[in-house]
């Protein structure tokens, strides 16, 4: 675990908060811009398709994710020491639950960051159209070299007493993150970084779909 150092504490630096930081616009228009260019790639509209996808990899939305999962900040994570459990060395020895079980969860949480309330997408809609437009739906080894909006809502599976602290993947203790909120949380617990814990609202669940409906297309 790393401390801060107190010195670079903002003055809220021990308010609870939804999340690390308020969600910007641009995030919805990404899920928006996406949306449609999976609704015109399901028609054959790869012209459109190809647009719309460019106009979502906005560089404002990668910024506002490197900040949070980014290197340490007091002002971003603010982390305190609240006494929670260390890690642990005998914890359970599968990391992560079943595909199936992750995709339960996702569903269960209406596809929407369960900390933010960002509406995110599947990995395997980023496969897909990145394999029908490569150039656009850009991936790469570092993250500048991949689409900003699509790796800053790729759904992630997060666990609320993290595996290293003992959590176990039991689905009351999993819950859908974008990565930012994922990542930006590292090791340490909601309570060690001043965030509520999410399970204290109900999740949103609408027609959103997390683009899973271009899963099934034949590429």
């Amino acid at each position: 675990m790393q401390n801060i150092n107190p010195d670079d504490q903002s003055p809220d630096h021990w308010a609870i908060r939804k999340s690390f930081l308020p969600p910007i616009p641009e995030l919805e228009e990404v899920a928006d811009l996406l949306s449609e260019a999976v609704d015109a790639i399901l028609r054959d509209d790869l012209p459109l398709a190809a647009r719309l996808i460019v106009e979502a990899d906005i560089e404002a939305v990668g910024q506002y994710a490197a900040q949070i999962s980014g290197p340490i900040s007091a002002v971003v994570h603010r982390y305190r020491d609240v006494g929670d459990p260390p890690i642990i060395k005998d914890r359970a020895k599968q990391r992560m639950p079943s595909s199936s079980t992750e995709r339960e969860i996702f569903e269960r949480d209406g596809w929407r960051c369960r900390v933010c309330d960002t509406r995110i997408i599947s990995k395997k809609s980023i496969r897909k159209m990145h394999a029908i437009l490569p150039d656009e739906a850009r991936q790469g080894r570092r993250a500048i070299d991949c689409h900003y909006g699509m790796s800053a809502i790729c759904v992630s599976l997060d666990h609320l007493l993290p595996h290293s602290r003992g959590g176990t993947n039991n689905p009351d203790n999993l819950v859908t993150a974008c990565g930012p909120c994922q990542f930006g949380r590292n090791n340490w617990t909601f309570a060690e970084v001043g965030i509520e814990d999410p399970r204290g609202r109900a999740p949103i669940v609408d027609e959103w779909d997390g683009l899973t409906r271009i899963e099934a297309l034949k590429v």
